[in-house]
């Protein structure tokens, strides 16, 4: 008799663990790997990403296939929105616009923030902390306040820049009523605001090179010029990439300078960029063909980082 109660015992057991394995809480934890510690850790990163990125980009793309003034019903018209953008000849003027820019900023601002890490990360830099101040000033400066002394400074008749010209008897320049010259007008408020940041990032990354690199050069008998070629540049590398991507960005969405210091993208639409042109439908609260354009900007931003990201893999140091 004990020996069957025994077995009975051991029997509802093994139906009491089997039905714990069974259950949908021991499949969940035995397909995480048996614990949930890990996943609870990394949850918050998850909640942040969906709430804040990924349901508004799909939302923001069921909307481009909407017309929508932001007030009463979505009417759904497909991907007419795309095709009225890619259709529309102020959108390729925009890009067109916005490209010369790029070109205009990028090297330049890089360079010129390249040359600036440089100079602080020598020795004896004197006033290091100071200047280092002062070339961040232009980025946590109010973007409104800037564009409205460049607005000044670049004044056709009485702006310093014009006045300084005519001091060396110098014809003034028409840096804001000239189709040609609107854009590097712009790109030189966009070098100026964005340099002493991108100085920043590449005197940090400078700090984390080895001087066993420098002085193993040296004794091969490389001059610091050679050392700057063969070394520093190389291992910089990625904060180069890091640098384009983020100016990148800036430049796709730039449209507080051309409102504001050009006069709404003029003369004409000599300035109008894609930000700009993204701002117009948005104002006009056409948001379907605003969120049209957004996403098509966004597939621009891409297509340019996986080419910049493919070039410095070319010459990347790890």
């Amino acid at each position: 008799m004990a020996k069957t109660q025994h077995w009975d015992n051991a029997r509802d057991s093994a139906r009491s663990v089997s039905r714990r394995r069974g259950s949908p809480g021991a499949r969940l934890r035995a397909w995480l790997g048996g614990a949930y510690t890990p996943y609870l850790c990394i949850a918050p990163f998850f909640a942040v990403f969906f709430a804040f990125f990924a349901y508004p980009v799909a939302y923001s793309f069921y909307v481009s296939l909407q017309h929508w003034s932001g007030i009463g019903p979505m009417r759904s018209i497909g991907l007419g929105n795309y095709t009225f953008v890619l259709g529309d000849n102020f959108f390729w003027n925009a890009v067109g616009n916005t490209a010369l820019l790029w070109l205009l900023v990028i090297p330049l601002g890089t360079v010129l923030s390249l040359l600036i890490a440089v100079a602080l990360n020598r020795a004896r830099f004197r006033g290091r902390a100071i200047a280092t101040m002062l070339y961040l000033l232009p980025t946590v400066s109010s973007i409104v306040a800037v564009a409205f002394v460049f607005k000044i400074f670049f004044d056709q008749d009485y702006g310093p820049v014009n006045v300084a010209l005519d001091a060396f008897h110098l014809p003034h320049v028409p840096w804001l009523t000239s189709e040609a010259w609107s854009k590097p007008t712009l790109a030189l408020v966009r070098v100026w605001a964005s340099v002493g940041l991108g100085a920043l990032f590449f005197y940090a990354a400078m700090q984390n090179i080895s001087q066993d690199l420098y002085e193993a050069a040296a004794m091969d008998g490389c001059n610091p010029i050679r050392q700057f070629w063969a070394i520093t540049l190389p291992l910089l590398s990625r904060t180069i990439l890091f640098i384009a991507i983020v100016g990148t960005l800036a430049v796709l969405s730039l449209f507080a300078e051309p409102q504001l210091i050009t006069n709404n993208g003029g003369p004409g639409t000599s300035s109008v960029t894609i930000g700009y042109y993204l701002y117009t439908f948005i104002n006009n609260l056409d948001y379907g063909t605003a969120s049209a354009v957004s996403f098509l900007t966004t597939v621009a931003m891409m297509v340019v980082s996986v080419g910049l990201f493919l070039i410095a893999r070319r010459w990347q140091v790890d």
